[in-house]
C-alpha cells in the first residue's frame, strides 16, 4: 500500500525531468516550441488513451456505481429516519465511525472529481465546461425544489403553508442550489426536512468551480499542484478530527479531499498499476482503517478511491448497465421526501419492507426525472459542447 501512495508523490519528479527532456525536441517541434502548451497536450493525450468512457461503447461502471451509491443513501437514511437513532444504521454497527450515506456521499466526489478533472483536460473551455455542469445540476435540482416545496410541502404541514412561504428566499435558495423559504413540514416526526439530501448539491457544484478555477490558471497542467490541494485538504480534515471539537470547515476539508483524491487519481492514472490485488489489498486496508474515526474518510479518499476507480475503469462486472437510463441523480434527489411519506403514513413499518418500497418509489421518481427533466438537457448540453 506503499507503493500505491508512493506513486503518485514520486510520479511529479519523473515527469517533470527524464521523460520531458527525452521527447522535448520533437514535442515542441510539433507544437510551436511552448513548453507549456507541450505538458498541456501531454495530458490531453493521456486521457484520450486512458479514458475510454467516451467511446460509444461506454466501457465503464461509473452508472452502476452512481446508482449503487444512491441506493446506499435510502439503506442509510430509513432507519434513522424512522426512530432518530443513528445506531442502527448499518455500517454505524458494523464500524462505529462511519455510515453508509457518508461513504456513498464521499464516493460521489472520488468519481465527480475523476470525470469533472478529466472533462477539463478534454475540452479545457470556460463556456462549454460550465454550461455543461450547469445544465447537468440545475434542471433536476430546480424541479425537485418545485415538487417538493409546491406539492408536497403543502400536504404534510399546517394549513397556512403558503402564507408562511417566503418566496423570494425561495428562488434566491434554489439559485444557490439550496432548498429554503418553506414553513416546517413533516411536524412531530424525526428530522423534519423537506429534502435532507440536497445539502451535498451546493459543495459539489462548488468543486466544478474549484476545477473551472484551477484550470482557467493552467494549475491542472501541473498535475502536482493537484495532488498538494489533496494533501493539504487531508491533513487539515486530521488535524479536526484530532482536535475533537466540531469546526466549521469540516465538513469543506472532507468533501474537497474526496474530490482532490478522485481528480489526482485522474491525472496519474498512467502513473498507477492497475490490477485487482492491488485493489483488493487497498479495499482491505479501507476496511480496516473504517474502525478510526479520524482516519476512516482519509481512508476512504485514498485508498478507497484506487478500488472504486479499478472498478470503475478496469472491472467488466456491469458495462451493461449503461444501457439503462441514468436514474442516479434522480433517485438521490428524491429518496429522502419519498422516505418521510412513508414513514409519515406507516411509522412503525418494518425496516426492511421500509427501505425495499422507499428505494422502488425513489428509483421511480428518478427514472421520471430522468426522462422528463435531466435527459432533455443533457441532449442541450451535448448539442452545445
Amino acid at each position: 500500500m506503499l507503493k500505491l501512495f508512493r506513486c503518485l508523490v514520486v510520479s511529479f519528479f519523473k515527469s517533470k525531468h527524464k521523460k520531458c527532456k527525452r521527447s522535448f525536441s520533437q514535442t515542441t517541434a510539433d507544437i510551436g516550441g511552448n513548453p507549456a502548451s507541450w505538458q498541456l497536450t501531454n495530458l490531453y493525450n493521456q486521457s484520450d488513451n486512458l479514458f475510454s468512457m467516451n467511446k460509444p461503447e461506454f466501457q465503464n461502471n461509473f452508472n452502476f456505481l452512481r446508482f449503487l451509491f444512491a441506493s446506499l443513501v435510502i439503506v442509510s437514511h430509513v432507519p434513522e429516519l424512522q426512530d432518530g437513532n443513528r445506531s442502527h444504521e448499518i455500517l454505524t454497527q458494523i464500524f462505529g465511525t462511519i455510515s453508509f450515506g457518508e461513504l456513498a456521499v464521499d464516493c460521489f466526489f472520488i468519481l465527480s472529481g475523476f470525470l469533472i478533472v478529466k472533462s477539463w483536460l478534454k475540452r479545457p473551455a470556460f463556456v462549454s465546461f460550465l454550461s455543461s455542469r450547469l445544465l447537468r445540476i440545475y434542471p433536476g435540482f430546480i424541479a425537485s425544489c418545485l415538487i417538493c416545496a409546491l406539492l408536497i410541502g403543502p400536504l404534510f404541514s399546517t394549513p397556512d403553508y403558503f402564507q408562511q412561504f417566503n418566496v423570494q428566499q425561495f428562488f434566491s435558495g434554489m439559485l444557490k442550489l439550496s432548498l429554503g423559504g418553506h414553513p416546517e413540514v413533516f411536524p412531530n416526526t424525526q428530522y423534519p426536512a423537506l429534502n435532507g439530501s440536497m445539502w451535498s448539491i451546493p459543495y459539489e457544484f462548488k468543486c466544478y468551480l474549484l476545477v473551472l478555477f484551477c484550470g482557467m490558471l493552467g494549475l491542472l497542467n501541473k498535475r502536482w499542484s493537484w495532488l498538494l490541494l489533496w494533501t493539504a485538504c487531508t491533513l487539515a480534515y486530521v488535524a479536526i478530527k484530532l482536535n475533537g471539537a466540531p469546526h466549521k470547515f469540516e465538513i469543506y476539508m472532507r468533501l474537497v479531499m474526496a474530490f482532490s483524491a478522485g481528480g489526482c487519481f485522474c491525472l496519474y492514472h498512467d502513473k498507477l498499476r492497475w490490477n485487482s490485488k492491488l485493489a483488493w489489498a487497498s479495499l482491505a486496508l479501507c476496511s480496516g482503517l473504517f474502525f478510526s474515526h479520524t482516519m476512516a474518510e482519509p481512508a476512504l479518499s485514498l485508498f478507497g478511491s484506487y478500488a472504486i476507480l479499478y472498478f470503475a475503469l478496469h472491472a467488466k462486472a456491469m458495462h451493461s448497465f449503461n444501457t439503462l437510463p441514468d436514474v442516479s441523480y434522480g433517485t438521490y434527489l428524491y429518496a429522502w421526501p419519498v422516505n418521510k411519506i412513508v414513514l409519515w403514513y406507516h411509522p412503525h413499518i418494518n425496516l426492511a419492507l421500509a427501505i425495499i418500497t422507499v428505494f422502488i418509489l425513489s428509483v421511480i421518481a428518478g427514472s421520471i426525472s430522468w426522462y422528463a427533466v435531466e435527459r432533455p438537457f443533457m441532449r442541450i448540453k451535448n448539442r452545445i459542447t
